[in-house]
């Protein structure tokens, strides 16, 4: 695997139609910012990251870096994981060159355009946009001082020098503002209210979007003054900005009630990424994860608040105690309601579904904005 090779993949895929794109493939070399050491997103047998190092195996190291359809792992547990292979969280990483693309053409840059970039990363990002705005017009944040460090110089050793601002990505880049387009290289799960305000009316924010059950959508907005709105042009997996990472410390009460369930657990748990991220767009702040018990395979739902809880039974789901729930919600029915909502409505496709944003309040919909989603979709349509 080389660049021609990935060039080769990107073109047969459309991914290189605006010819800024074709040249800024060209013209920045991806080997340069990407370190030595890298773990590639595929589990060995022993469930651990493996680690390719360029030092013992460069040409493993080369086919990770081309990969036109994988990114590259750079960080896990930020930084405190030293290189090896490892279990962990990804923290960094260089995308994998078919999704920056991607990303890239949906912005629609000209190049008089100002940028914003979340998550600087390694760089390569950035020195793309370089390529079509020119340096000066690039602003890229990043959050861990490391990374920023890093990044600065590899940017300087190959002639891209923009403003590189160690901070928190969620308050933007006031100083700097306005922008005409804002980029994220990390998901969100709301859109910061410093975003709208530092993008120019008709201006746009592409970024990944999630919610704490499925963070799969890439989101399109267009701002106007301090709204803005816009739908899902596709599916998009990325790293949680850090200040928006879920996390859940539970409190909820000792004594829980019980019930069956109305449908089989994997019924619904195997219904793919589009369905969970619908689901997730009515059950923003539910979150599951899977446990086991012996032989016994369990689901258990939170909710981000911590004062709910429910876990669910997959060998005899239809037993009156399969389950169990803890708190002032039933989660598990919230979720099945979902999925009714998802059923009845001919499983929509991620594109038909959008995000508004005003200064108070932030709600998703499906086809148009005057028709949100959340329990009041669940229970009445």
């Amino acid at each position: 695997m080389n660049r021609a090779i990935c060039r080769e993949a990107l073109h047969s895929c459309g991914l290189l139609r605006p010819p800024w794109l074709a040249r800024a493939f060209d013209h920045v070399d991806r080997e340069a910012f990407v370190p030595d050491t890298i773990w590639l997103p595929v589990p060995d047998d022993e469930g651990l990251w493996p680690l390719v190092d360029r030092a013992r195996d460069p040409e493993a190291w080369r086919r990770a870096v081309w990969n036109p359809h994988q990114s590259v792992v750079t960080q896990l547990n930020d930084g405190h994981t030293p290189p090896k292979p490892s279990a962990g969280d990804f923290t960094s990483s260089v995308s994998a060159p078919d999704i920056v693309m991607r990303k890239l053409a949906a912005l629609h840059l000209d190049d008089q355009h100002t940028v914003l970039e979340i998550g600087t990363g390694s760089g390569y990002h950035t020195a793309l946009l370089s390529e079509r705005v020119g340096a000066r017009r690039v602003t890229t944040v990043e959050v861990d001082e490391g990374l920023a460090t890093t990044a600065t110089a590899t940017l300087k050793s190959q002639g891209y020098q923009p403003a590189v601002i160690t901070g928190d990505g969620l308050l933007g880049a006031p100083d700097h503002a306005p922008f005409d387009r804002l980029i994220s290289t990390a998901s969100v799960r709301r859109i910061p209210p410093a975003w709208v305000h530092q993008t120019r009316t008709g201006g746009k924010i592409l970024t990944p979007f999630g919610t704490a059950y499925s963070n799969a959508g890439l989101l399109d907005l267009t701002v106007d003054g301090d709204r803005a709105h816009g739908r899902f042009i596709g599916s998009s997996a990325y790293m949680w900005v850090r200040g928006e990472r879920p996390s859940v410390t539970l409190h909820v009460p000792d004594e829980p009630t019980t019930r069956r369930s109305p449908i089989d657990p994997e019924q619904l748990l195997s219904g793919g990424h589009l369905q969970d991220f619908a689901i997730g767009l009515q059950v923003p702040d539910i979150s599951s994860s899977h446990r086991s018990e012996g032989h016994t395979r369990k689901v258990q739902f939170v909710d981000e608040a911590g004062t709910s809880a429910t876990i669910v039974r997959y060998a005899d789901w239809w037993e009156e105690d399969a389950v169990t729930v803890w708190g002032p919600r039933d989660l598990w029915a919230e979720v099945t309601a979902a999925l009714g909502w998802y059923e009845r409505h001919g499983h929509p496709h991620i594109t038909r579904f959008g995000i508004s944003v005003d200064p108070h309040h932030q709600h998703a919909w499906l086809d148009d904005p005057s028709n949100p989603l959340g329990p009041q979709a669940v229970a009445g349509r």
